[in-house]
């Protein structure tokens, strides 16, 4: 069962409920009232009929004197028609009926309980269809020991109780369809957001992470609405960046596979070559520099992938404040010969940034190699640090080639070679600023890279000031 069945079902047993106990009390009153009404009635009557038959069967000394007597008074009472719906009986107080005019049907037990209730007690009984109204009471009179018992018709008020019952049931039936109608409808048009949502859901469900609900109004549903439209756009961004870093690791995969295959032939066919046969010396040696040098490639580029992959996936790194002149100095001293390229640091004394140093150091390193292979012997490449704002802005520049515009933005890519044959043919292996911009932003920065075709690129990082009161690790 759905909400709005639950909804309709809920209104309508709280409807059906307030109408039965309404409608119940409401004529419940007016019966207790018609009968309080009747049995004032009687009561006047009782004590009237009570007089003259004391006035009557004051002089008798017999049963059966009183018994003539009563049969007359009675005869004489319904010729006048001051009897209608009344029947009395006088009884003995042993039990015996002296005279009565009471119905066939009225147990005589009903009569009896009645002597026993005492004056002004009243009790309602059955005679068939008919209901009577009993009252009795001793009639002071010659002959000691008679009761008098009235009965009084109120088989009307009865008839009436029943009749707006029916009545009441009947309206309160068609009231309970149009209740229900109208729940059934209302439900339906509270639902409707529900519905929409739910739909939603399914086709977000399906794959459509585009999928989103219509808001309009105010109040818990569009709040509701809101908030899912919410949920679905942080599912879509989420799914998107998921399938954006899966088709990176598809192209990481592709590219490192496709790195590993060149070094891989040449070795095994220099390898090939020399167990073939006694080769001359100069073939020898060619055979021996291609897998020395093939093999330092692959090498290196196992390091650097090891690197990556533990600055990627790995903890975040140990920060705390270090000098920047000792970050250049690291990195300067662990560089190879870079074939006459020359390397110039300026540093501001006592400039700190809160980084982790050898990290730090080996990002500066990555950057001077790759400026290196792109700037043609006799260039420059320029270490500069310099206030930032609050921090401190680390900058490599070179006056090499340049980048070209179009491949700029894929620079940070792995395996991204913007000039495969020159990044090869210096052993490179694609992954130097994949691993700057990885530990860039393991410091909570990102490159900056800024590039003219041959004027040169420049490489800047921005890091806090290691000064000032921060954390020691992230």
């Amino acid at each position: 069962m759905n909400f709005a069945h639950k909804l309709t079902l809920a209104v309508a047993l709280l409807l059906c409920v307030t109408l039965s106990a309404g409608g119940a009390w409401t004529i419940g009153q007016n019966f207790s009232a018609a009968l309080d009404a009747a049995a004032a009635d009687a009561a006047v009557s009782h004590m009237r009929e009570r007089y003259a038959l004391e006035d009557l069967l004051g002089d008798t000394s017999s049963l059966p004197d009183a018994a003539d007597a009563l049969g007359g008074y009675a005869g004489t009472l319904q010729l006048s028609g001051g009897g209608e719906g009344y029947r009395f009986a006088v009884l003995t107080g042993e039990g015996m009926v002296v005279w009565s005019d009471m119905p066939a049907n009225l147990p005589f037990a009903d009569q009896w309980q009645a002597v026993g209730a005492g004056t002004g007690e009243m009790l309602f009984c059955g005679a068939g269809e008919s209901r009577y109204l009993l009252l009795a009471s001793p009639l002071q009179t010659g002959q000691a020991g008679l009761y008098l018992v009235g009965g009084y018709d109120v088989t009307r008020e009865f008839t009436e109780h029943a009749r707006q019952l029916r009545q009441y049931l009947m309206v309160e039936g068609v009231a309970l369809v149009l209740a229900l109608t109208a729940a059934a409808l209302l439900a339906w048009a509270l639902t409707r957001p529900l519905r929409r949502l739910e739909s939603a859901s399914r086709d977000i469900a399906a794959g459509q992470y585009d999928r989103r609900v219509e808001v309009s109004g105010g109040g818990e549903f569009a709040r509701l609405a809101q908030g899912f439209n919410t949920m679905a756009g942080a599912v879509e961004s989420h799914m998107e960046a998921l399938r954006r870093q899966n088709e990176s690791r598809t192209r990481f995969v592709a590219a490192f596979t496709h790195e590993l295959k060149t070094p891989m032939t040449a070795i095994l066919g220099y390898a090939d070559l020399l167990r073939s046969g006694e080769q001359p010396a100069d073939v020898r040696q060619l055979a021996a520099d291609y897998i020395y040098h093939e093999s330092t490639r692959l090498e290196h580029l196992s390091r650097e992938l090891l690197t990556l992959l533990r600055v990627e996936e790995g903890p975040p790194p140990a920060l705390r404040p270090e000098g920047v002149a000792g970050i250049f100095g690291d990195a300067l001293r662990s560089l190879p010969d870079l074939g006459g390229v020359t390397v110039e640091s300026h540093c501001p004394p006592g400039a700190k940034v809160l980084g982790n140093r050898a990290l730090l150091s080996d990002l500066i390193r990555n950057l001077i190699l790759n400026a290196a292979a792109a700037t043609a012997p006799g260039g420059t490449i320029t270490l500069g640090c310099e206030r930032q704002g609050s921090g401190w802005r680390l900058k490599v520049q070179d006056t090499g080639r340049g980048i070209p515009p179009e491949d700029l933005p894929h620079v940070t890519e792995a395996f991204y070679m913007a000039d495969k044959s020159r990044t090869r043919a210096r052993g490179g292996s694609g992954l130097g600023l994949s691993l700057c911009a990885a530990i860039a932003a393991a410091h909570g920065s990102k490159l900056a890279i800024e590039s003219e075709p041959g004027r040169g690129t420049c490489v800047t990082l921005d890091l806090p000031d290691g000064e000032e009161e921060t954390p020691c690790a992230q």
